[in-house]
């Protein structure tokens, strides 16, 4: 199912997800994060700021709306999931408990 509406931005409050899956909704909120920061780099540069066409815009939501990208039995969500939990496991294995 595609959902219309996956993330929230809170005035003052910070971002809430929601996905399908903890992956997918991880892998969302780590998105958010990049945009956000690749953002704030933009705008402390001081330089005018290019926005891109609405019609790029529309065509990249309807292209990632189309597919699903997976590779092999998993979607890319879950392999960046598993990633970041091999990391998790190595540097901080009490997370489990």
């Amino acid at each position: 199912m595609i959902h219309d509406k996956t993330v929230l931005m809170m005035a003052n409050h910070g971002v809430a997800v929601v996905g399908e899956t903890v992956a997918e909704a991880y892998d969302r909120l780590y998105y958010v994060e990049r945009v956000a920061q690749v953002q704030l780099y933009a705008m402390s540069s001081g330089r005018q700021l290019r926005f891109l066409p609405q019609g790029v815009i529309d065509a990249t939501i309807r292209s990632y709306r189309q597919t699903s990208p997976r590779y092999g039995n998993k979607s890319a969500c879950e392999w960046h999931f598993d990633a970041l939990k091999r990391v998790l496991d190595r540097k901080e294995p009490d997370y489990k408990e």
